[in-house]
């Protein structure tokens, strides 16, 4: 059960997040499916946002967007993740899948929890667009980024929040702006043992 949890937790963390650092040639090479405008567009910034405009390029350029939003979390999970846990970072991405969240790794990695959270969300606080969509008051620190789990008691209680996973991901999503907010200085407000 703990397994199940912690993957379910963890795989609503990572459906959010960052401009990537390619270049359109190597964005190309890795997205060559994708139309040829969807490349200069990505990495304008214009996969970001809740526009109609961004919505549509989402739903044409599948590739080019999610490998942007995927390099951007990552590079904040390294940045403000604690060098010891880096063997974490396979599971900081928008394709985690629940399996790979509840296996060994997942387990080891229960420390993460509040630095994929603030990953996530980009340094924004989308608390009024959750509660528009009626996620409960319990699970609006996912909404933030702002997840203290110093214990895993803090985990458990964040269970009822499975229900509100699919709001909080499109509220992420919807609220990224072009350049990532998030800070390289921030840190985890408790300390695990790795």
């Amino acid at each position: 059960m703990l397994r199940k949890v912690l993957g379910v937790i963890f795989c609503m963390i990572f459906v959010c997040c960052s401009l990537g650092a390619y270049t359109e040639q190597e964005l190309q090479g890795l997205c060559s499916k994708d139309p040829d405008f969807c490349i200069t567009k990505a990495v304008q910034g214009e996969c970001y946002g809740s526009s109609l405009k961004s919505n549509l390029l989402k739903k044409k350029c599948p590739c080019a967007c999610e490998t942007l939003l995927h390099e951007r979390i990552q590079k904040c999970c390294k940045t403000v993740g604690p060098p010891e846990m880096k063997f974490c970072l396979p599971l900081c991405g928008y394709n985690t899948t629940v399996e790979a969240l509840g296996s060994g790794l997942g387990v080891k990695c229960v420390s993460q929890l509040t630095t994929w959270a603030y990953c996530a969300a980009d340094a924004n606080d989308n608390t009024e667009c959750c509660k528009s969509k009626g996620v409960s008051s319990e699970c609006l620190s996912f909404c933030k980024g702002d997840v203290p789990t110093c214990d895993l008691q803090s985990i458990f209680s964040y269970q009822p929040c499975l229900k509100n996973i699919k709001s909080i991901i499109e509220c992420q999503v919807e609220n990224l702006k072009p350049e990532p907010r998030w800070d390289a200085e921030w840190t985890a407000p408790c300390d695990w043992e790795a």
